[in-house]
């Protein structure tokens, strides 16, 4: 018995990914610029702004992390880059929870 094949694009990825580091770029520049125009007011964008940028290095690190069982070529640098990405990831996100205490 012949088993269906998913017809999967394998462009799709590529474009979820672009189509997330867009919303979130566009949602830490609209924080920063309303910080930027009244910081005193706008104080509790801060930590939106760390956990934004927190969500972009996951979102790179992660699938490192992922490609590094079936890569085949360079499994130690992209083992190397995910560990990074992810560390400054988690980084991002102890900023985010500081930021957010002392200001709330």
């Amino acid at each position: 018995m012949r088993t269906k094949r998913k017809n999967r694009n394998p462009h799709l990825s590529g474009v979820v990914m672009d189509l997330a580091h867009v919303i979130l770029c566009v949602g830490i520049v609209v924080c920063a610029v309303m910080i930027f125009l009244n910081p005193v007011f706008y104080q509790k964008l801060f930590p939106v702004v760390f956990a934004l940028a927190c969500m972009i290095q996951f979102l790179h690190g992660v699938p490192k992390l992922a490609g590094y069982h079936r890569s085949h070529g360079a499994e130690g640098s992209l083992l190397a880059a995910g560990i990074v990405l992810c560390a400054l990831g988690v980084v991002l996100a102890v900023l985010a929870i500081v930021s957010a205490v002392t200001v709330w």
